[in-house]
């Protein structure tokens, strides 16, 4: 008697196996914030990881480096407009060029995965 696993199985189980890590990370994440008490963009950052992971080990991977990339961008950019004295107006500008970017780019080299 053999036994043999069925597609669908697998499938539910690396989903499984892919939010436990994705929770796990998030987790800790969540205690670096608590130690060094970075909450607003560190947030961004933990959602970031999280999501990329559970993209990744999805087998999404242009997916959860994009996620993880998106997130982590917010939180740079939200660090870098601290640091300066530029105008609300012009930080508004580069993120919606940023995001337009973006689209236009996931819509031309990343159309299958």
């Amino acid at each position: 008697m053999t036994t043999e696993t069925h597609p669908k199985d697998v499938d539910k189980e690396k989903q499984r196996i892919a939010g436990a890590i994705s929770f796990a990370i998030f987790l800790i994440s969540l205690g670096v914030l608590l130690v060094t008490d970075w909450w607003w963009p560190g947030i961004m950052v933990a959602i970031g990881l999280s999501s990329g992971a559970a993209l990744i080990f999805r087998g999404k991977t242009m997916r959860g480096i994009g996620s993880l990339v998106f997130f982590c961008g917010i939180a740079i950019i939200v660090e870098l407009v601290r640091d300066t004295d530029i105008d609300g107006v012009v930080i508004g500008a580069m993120i919606l060029v940023g995001i337009g970017v973006i689209t236009l780019v996931k819509a031309l080299f990343f159309r299958e995965e």
